[in-house]
Protein backbone atom coordinates (compact mmCIF):
# COMPACT_ATOMS: atom_id res chain seq x y z
CA UNK A 1 0.00 0.00 0.00
CA UNK A 2 1.48 3.28 -1.04
CA UNK A 3 0.77 6.49 0.80
CA UNK A 4 -1.20 9.17 -1.01
CA UNK A 5 -3.62 12.08 -1.11
CA UNK A 6 -7.12 11.85 0.36
CA UNK A 7 -9.95 10.79 -1.95
CA UNK A 8 -12.63 9.17 0.24
CA UNK A 9 -13.69 10.32 3.70
CA UNK A 10 -12.73 7.76 6.39
CA UNK A 11 -12.76 8.63 10.14
CA UNK A 12 -11.80 12.27 10.66
CA UNK A 13 -10.06 11.54 13.97
CA UNK A 14 -7.04 10.39 11.98
CA UNK A 15 -6.80 13.53 9.86
CA UNK A 16 -6.29 16.11 12.60
CA UNK A 17 -2.81 17.60 12.97
CA UNK A 18 -1.30 17.02 16.41
CA UNK A 19 -0.56 19.87 18.78
CA UNK A 20 2.90 21.42 18.92
CA UNK A 21 3.58 19.85 22.34
CA UNK A 22 2.57 16.43 21.09
CA UNK A 23 4.83 16.69 18.05
CA UNK A 24 7.75 17.75 20.28
CA UNK A 25 7.06 14.75 22.53
CA UNK A 26 7.07 12.34 19.59
CA UNK A 27 10.35 13.80 18.29
CA UNK A 28 11.91 13.20 21.71
CA UNK A 29 10.58 9.63 21.79
CA UNK A 30 11.99 8.93 18.34
CA UNK A 31 15.38 10.25 19.44
CA UNK A 32 15.32 7.87 22.43
CA UNK A 33 14.66 5.05 19.97
CA UNK A 34 17.67 5.89 17.83
CA UNK A 35 15.87 7.96 15.19
CA UNK A 36 17.34 11.37 14.36
CA UNK A 37 14.41 13.78 14.39
CA UNK A 38 13.65 17.21 12.99
CA UNK A 39 10.52 19.32 13.38
CA UNK A 40 9.56 21.71 10.59
CA UNK A 41 6.65 24.09 10.14
CA UNK A 42 5.53 23.14 6.64
CA UNK A 43 5.97 20.99 3.59
CA UNK A 44 8.35 23.59 2.19
CA UNK A 45 10.44 23.25 5.33
CA UNK A 46 10.44 19.48 4.97
CA UNK A 47 11.58 19.78 1.36
CA UNK A 48 14.44 22.02 2.42
CA UNK A 49 15.39 19.62 5.22
CA UNK A 50 15.50 16.66 2.84
CA UNK A 51 17.76 18.63 0.51
CA UNK A 52 20.13 19.36 3.38
CA UNK A 53 20.29 15.67 4.30
CA UNK A 54 20.95 14.31 0.79
CA UNK A 55 24.56 14.81 -0.34
CA UNK A 56 24.85 15.82 -3.97
CA UNK A 57 25.49 12.91 -6.31
CA UNK A 58 24.21 10.15 -4.02
CA UNK A 59 22.09 7.22 -5.17
CA UNK A 60 18.49 7.76 -4.01
CA UNK A 61 15.33 5.69 -4.21
CA UNK A 62 12.15 7.64 -3.50
CA UNK A 63 9.22 5.49 -2.42
CA UNK A 64 5.86 6.13 -4.05
CA UNK A 65 4.36 8.79 -1.79
CA UNK A 66 1.85 11.59 -2.22
CA UNK A 67 3.66 13.40 0.57
CA UNK A 68 6.89 13.49 -1.43
CA UNK A 69 5.01 14.44 -4.59
CA UNK A 70 3.01 17.20 -2.89
CA UNK A 71 6.01 18.96 -1.35
CA UNK A 72 8.29 18.62 -4.39
CA UNK A 73 10.76 16.09 -2.98
CA UNK A 74 9.96 13.50 -5.66
CA UNK A 75 10.74 16.07 -8.36
CA UNK A 76 13.93 17.12 -6.58
CA UNK A 77 15.17 13.53 -6.53
CA UNK A 78 14.12 12.57 -10.03
CA UNK A 79 14.58 15.78 -12.03
CA UNK A 80 16.94 18.20 -10.31
CA UNK A 81 20.12 16.54 -11.57
CA UNK A 82 21.63 16.68 -8.08
CA UNK A 83 21.28 12.95 -7.39
CA UNK A 84 21.29 9.52 -9.00
CA UNK A 85 17.56 8.64 -9.01
CA UNK A 86 17.19 4.87 -8.83
CA UNK A 87 13.49 4.89 -9.68
CA UNK A 88 14.19 6.37 -13.13
CA UNK A 89 17.08 3.97 -13.64
CA UNK A 90 14.82 1.02 -12.85
CA UNK A 91 12.20 2.26 -15.32
CA UNK A 92 14.82 2.09 -18.08
CA UNK A 93 15.94 -1.45 -17.30
CA UNK A 94 14.67 -4.58 -19.09
CA UNK A 95 12.29 -6.39 -16.72
CA UNK A 96 12.94 -9.77 -18.33
CA UNK A 97 16.68 -9.62 -18.91
CA UNK A 98 17.72 -7.59 -15.86
CA UNK A 99 15.21 -8.71 -13.25
CA UNK A 100 17.83 -9.83 -10.73
CA UNK A 101 19.81 -6.58 -11.06
CA UNK A 102 16.59 -4.60 -10.63
CA UNK A 103 15.77 -6.42 -7.40
CA UNK A 104 19.27 -5.80 -6.06
CA UNK A 105 19.18 -2.08 -6.88
CA UNK A 106 15.75 -1.59 -5.34
CA UNK A 107 16.60 -3.58 -2.22
CA UNK A 108 19.81 -1.82 -1.19
CA UNK A 109 19.94 1.85 -2.22
CA UNK A 110 22.38 4.26 -0.66
CA UNK A 111 19.49 6.49 0.41
CA UNK A 112 15.75 5.86 0.50
CA UNK A 113 13.22 8.65 1.07
CA UNK A 114 9.62 7.94 1.98
CA UNK A 115 6.91 8.39 4.58
CA UNK A 116 4.93 6.37 7.15
CA UNK A 117 1.27 5.68 7.86
CA UNK A 118 1.49 6.21 11.61
CA UNK A 119 3.94 7.15 14.37
CA UNK A 120 3.18 6.41 18.01
CA UNK A 121 3.69 8.71 20.96
CA UNK A 122 6.43 6.42 22.27
CA UNK A 123 8.31 6.55 18.97
CA UNK A 124 7.34 3.53 16.87
CA UNK A 125 6.91 3.91 13.10
CA UNK A 126 4.34 1.95 11.07
CA UNK A 127 4.45 1.52 7.29
CA UNK A 128 1.91 -0.58 5.36
CA UNK A 129 2.39 -2.05 1.89
CA UNK A 130 0.39 -4.07 -0.60
CA UNK A 131 3.46 -5.77 -2.14
CA UNK A 132 6.08 -5.31 0.59
CA UNK A 133 8.68 -4.22 -1.96
CA UNK A 134 9.58 -0.96 -0.20
CA UNK A 135 9.74 -2.41 3.31
CA UNK A 136 13.04 -4.29 3.03
CA UNK A 137 15.11 -1.18 2.27
CA UNK A 138 13.41 0.70 5.11
CA UNK A 139 14.06 -2.09 7.61
CA UNK A 140 17.67 -2.87 6.73
CA UNK A 141 18.57 -2.73 3.03
CA UNK A 142 19.17 1.00 2.58
CA UNK A 143 22.25 2.62 4.07
CA UNK A 144 20.27 5.74 5.03
CA UNK A 145 16.52 6.30 5.43
CA UNK A 146 14.69 9.65 5.47
CA UNK A 147 10.99 9.71 6.37
CA UNK A 148 8.76 12.78 5.99
CA UNK A 149 5.80 12.54 8.38
CA UNK A 150 2.69 14.73 8.35
CA UNK A 151 1.48 15.97 11.73
CA UNK A 152 -1.83 14.10 11.45
CA UNK A 153 -0.11 10.70 11.59
CA UNK A 154 0.64 10.72 15.32
CA UNK A 155 -1.32 8.11 17.30
CA UNK A 156 -1.27 7.11 20.99
CA UNK A 157 -0.05 3.53 20.53
CA UNK A 158 0.50 0.62 18.14
CA UNK A 159 -3.10 -0.61 18.37
CA UNK A 160 -4.37 2.79 17.25
CA UNK A 161 -1.70 2.87 14.56
CA UNK A 162 -2.94 -0.41 13.10
CA UNK A 163 -6.49 0.92 13.26
CA UNK A 164 -5.41 4.10 11.47
CA UNK A 165 -3.95 1.99 8.67
CA UNK A 166 -7.07 -0.18 8.34
CA UNK A 167 -9.78 2.44 8.79
CA UNK A 168 -8.18 5.58 7.37
CA UNK A 169 -5.20 4.92 5.11
CA UNK A 170 -6.42 1.79 3.36
CA UNK A 171 -9.79 3.10 2.10
CA UNK A 172 -8.09 6.19 0.67
CA UNK A 173 -5.28 4.25 -0.96
CA UNK A 174 -7.61 1.54 -2.26
CA UNK A 175 -9.76 4.09 -4.05
CA UNK A 176 -6.67 5.88 -5.39
CA UNK A 177 -5.15 2.62 -6.68
CA UNK A 178 -8.38 1.58 -8.40
CA UNK A 179 -8.58 4.94 -10.16
CA UNK A 180 -4.89 5.14 -11.06
CA UNK A 181 -4.09 1.51 -11.87
CA UNK A 182 -7.43 -0.27 -12.14
CA UNK A 183 -6.50 -2.68 -9.33
CA UNK A 184 -7.27 -2.73 -5.59
CA UNK A 185 -4.70 -2.09 -2.88
CA UNK A 186 -4.28 -4.18 0.27
CA UNK A 187 -2.85 -4.09 3.77
CA UNK A 188 -0.77 -7.19 3.06
CA UNK A 189 2.43 -6.21 4.87
CA UNK A 190 3.08 -3.90 7.82
CA UNK A 191 6.54 -2.89 9.00
CA UNK A 192 6.90 -1.66 12.59
CA UNK A 193 10.16 0.05 13.53
CA UNK A 194 10.44 0.25 17.31
CA UNK A 195 14.12 1.07 17.60
CA UNK A 196 17.08 1.76 15.30
CA UNK A 197 20.37 0.19 16.38
CA UNK A 198 22.62 1.78 13.72
CA UNK A 199 23.33 5.39 14.80
CA UNK A 200 22.38 7.96 12.17
CA UNK A 201 20.76 5.48 9.80
CA UNK A 202 17.17 6.68 10.07
CA UNK A 203 15.96 10.28 10.11
CA UNK A 204 12.38 11.43 10.66
CA UNK A 205 11.12 14.86 9.64
CA UNK A 206 7.94 15.74 11.54
CA UNK A 207 5.84 18.38 9.80
CA UNK A 208 3.37 20.65 11.59
CA UNK A 209 0.77 20.29 8.87
CA UNK A 210 -1.28 17.61 7.20
CA UNK A 211 0.56 15.72 4.47
CA UNK A 212 -0.45 12.56 2.65
CA UNK A 213 -2.66 9.96 4.28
Amino acid sequence: MTEGAGIAQPPSEFSEVASNDRIIGVAAALERNGVTSFIVESGAGARSQVRSLLPEGVEVFNNTSRTLEAIGVADDIERSGRYQPLRLRLYRMDREMEQRDMRTLAASPEYVVGSVHAVTEDGSLLIASATGSQLGPLASGAEHVILVIGGQKIVPDLETGFRRIREYCFPLEDERARRAYGVPSGVNNILVINRVVAPGRLTAILVKERLGF
